[in-house]
């Protein structure tokens, strides 16, 4: 499966609260562009994930797309 999820540019982002999962509330305004990014999901036997473009900073582990398999599997 392969999905294009929607762009868009952050005009305002107010930060509410910290949640107790680490998350924050927020408030923001964001504004849709054109642009999108590709998402691909290709059923297999184990898990294998991969990123190409831009460096991803951070722990892949705290990617919100495998956490979501995590939570699901």
């Amino acid at each position: 499966m392969v999905v294009f999820p929607n762009a868009k540019i952050n005009l305002g982002l107010n930060i509410e609260s910290k949640r107790e999962d680490g998350y924050h509330n927020i408030r923001s305004c964001f504004y849709p562009v054109t642009f999108s990014d590709v998402l691909e999901i290709v059923p297999s036997e184990e898990l294998s994930f991969s990123a190409v473009g831009l460096e991803i900073n951070g722990n892949p582990e705290d990617n919100l797309v495998l956490k979501a398999y995590n939570l699901l599997s």
